[in-house]
């Protein structure tokens, strides 16, 4: 998780805004504690844009947690829903 300081956004913010793009999100803290997220322009659009079908919210989500999570629904029960 990055982190940055408001008074470092400041100063860097066009730096900020180039690592968002590869980093995808940047925690500003005040006095060592996390008070906004500034993130990139298509994570944004992930989390406001409103998912297709319940199937592929699901697949979203699988391939954000990554192939070692343990996300409780099998391939074959996914099918399932899709049916």
């Amino acid at each position: 998780m990055k982190t940055s300081t408001i008074a470092e956004a400041k100063k860097n913010l066009p730096h900020l805004i180039q690592q968002l793009e590869v980093e995808g999100s940047i925690h500003l803290t005040r006095d060592g504690k996390s008070i906004a997220v500034m993130m990139s322009e298509s994570q944004y659009q992930k989390l406001v844009s409103p998912p297709k079908s319940i199937y592929s919210a699901i697949l979203n989500w699988r391939s954000q947690l990554g192939e070692e999570a343990d996300v409780g629904l099998t391939c074959n029960e996914l099918d399932e829903i899709r049916r």
